[in-house]
This record gives structure tokens, sequence and C-alpha cells, in this order.
């Protein structure tokens, strides 16, 4: 990447994050301040903060931006909030398996039955609004259902990350399910339909997406005795390696897609 190439991308990164700060601040604002005067303590600080400043800034202004570069034309104002709620849940979903050790059958509940449950607490609440937002803005809301319980699947299977044991081939399938599955559902909002060959260049860019993650990760994943190809690693060469595997892989797939050449390497460039 050149010098002008690399400051013309952080140039558009930039503007699409504090777009995205704007709306979220116009859309989520007044949900999110009866939130805060509600909350009944199951929300905290870190909560608010992925919703505002991670997740549902990260998921329209990165990925679903990248998406549209794909693609070739802009975000409509409906794909955008149903990122942006997409996003906002993310964290709280997460939730439900992480902070509040929530039987199988409960999470399945939410994603199933939404119109038919109140919550608990403040946090299912705002998760069952945001779900519920995302649904009604969503292009096609079957398949986000349908990739939801691909998520909550690669989620079950992550809970092994924290039980020593896992062979690094298992450690790296984990992995790249669940980033893969993750980036598909978001995509699966978005109003074109999937090109031939899509699904599984998405489901690999997002495997490398959760692996960069978990290398940003290791020292608190470290802590947190949970497994993952960097805390487990004997040595940096081999993180490397089978990063840049993961990397080709996923450009080569990219590549292969019929969407415009300048289009393709736009979202190679964003997402490198």
């Amino acid at each position: 990447m050149t010098i002008i190439n690399a400051a013309k991308t952080i140039y558009s990164l930039l503007n699409s994050v504090k777009k995205q700060h704007r709306f979220i601040t116009a859309e989520l604002g007044e949900i999110l301040a009866d939130a805060k005067q509600s909350n009944d303590g199951s929300l905290d600080a870190s909560d608010f903060k992925k919703i505002t400043h991670y997740y549902g800034l990260a998921v329209p202004a990165i990925l679903g931006d990248s998406i549209c570069a794909l693609r070739g034309f802009k975000m409509t104002k409906k794909e955008r909030l149903a990122l942006t709620y997409q996003g906002a849940m993310t964290g709280l979903f997460d939730d439900f398996f992480d902070k509040f050790n929530m039987s199988d059958e409960q999470v399945k509940a939410f994603m199933e039955k939404p119109d038919e449950l109140k919550g608990e607490n403040s946090a299912e609440k705002l998760f069952l609004v945001f779900y519920k937002n995302a649904l009604l803005n969503a292009h096609d809301p079957v398949l986000v259902s349908k990739y939801l319980r691909q998520v909550y699947q690669a989620q079950i299977e992550s809970k092994k990350q924290v039980a020593p044991g896992l062979s690094e081939n298992e450690i790296l399938d984990i992995t790249l399910k669940k980033g893969g599955v993750s980036v598909l559902f978001y995509r699966a909002s978005m109003s074109h339909s999937f090109v031939e060959g899509e699904e599984e260049a998405l489901n690999e860019m997002g495997g490398l997406m959760q692996f960069g993650n978990d290398i940003f990760d290791i020292y608190k994943d470290s802590n947190s005795n949970i497994q993952t190809i960097p805390t487990t690693a004997k040595n940096i060469d081999s993180v490397r390696q089978l990063f840049t595997n993961q990397m080709n892989k996923s450009f080569a797939l990219t590549e292969q897609l019929s969407y415009k050449a300048k289009h393709k390497k736009s979202i190679s460039v964003l997402l490198q």
C-alpha cells in the first residue's frame, strides 16, 4: 500500500467512524438514556461502551462500509439502522454466556421468540429492544435469525476454550467459525443478494478478523486462561504463518467474486 493510498484509507475510515458516532447519538441516544435511568445493575459501564464505542460503532462503520465498498454503492439508512442494532446487541448477547451463564435453552428463547419475552432484567430488556429493531430493519430477517443461531452454536463451541487440552487445529477451527458466522450475521441484514462464493469468502474473512482480535486480546485471554492460537503458541513464527495463510485464503476467495476488480481491491485494503 502506498503512502497516498494509506492516507486515503485512514481518512475514509475516520469519516465513517465520525458519521457512525453521530448516528448512534441520533438513533440510540434516547434508548440508552432510558436504559441508564432504569438500570437495575445488570448493565455496567462496559456494556454501554461496547454499544457506543465498539460493536455498535465498528460493525456499521468498518465492516458495513467495507461490504458497501465491495458491492459498489453506499449504505442505506435502513441498512445502517439494522447493522447498528445488530452491533449494539452483540455485547449483550455475549453477556448471556460470559456474565450471566444462561442455559442454552434460555438463550434459544431470546433468539427464537423475542416477541414473546419481556426480559427479567435491564440487560435482557435492552437486548430485546435491539434485536427486535434489528429484525425490523433487516432486509431478510429470516436469514439474520438463521445466522444468529449459527453464532449461538459457535459460542457454545467456544466454551471449550476455557478447558486445557485442545489441539491447535481445534482452537483454530473454533476461532475461524466464531468470526465467520458473526460476519455473515451482519451481512445478512443488507439489501443486496449474496453473489456466488461470497458466503465462503466472508466466512473466511470473518475468521481472519477473529484471529486478529485474538492477537490483540492475548494479555486478557491469557489472564483468563482462555486458549487461543496466540495464548497457546510456542513461538510467534507459528502464529504469523497461520495468520498469513488465513489472510491469503480470504483474499484469494474475495478475488474470485464477481464484483468489480477495483471494489474487491478496496475491501482488501480496508480489512488489512
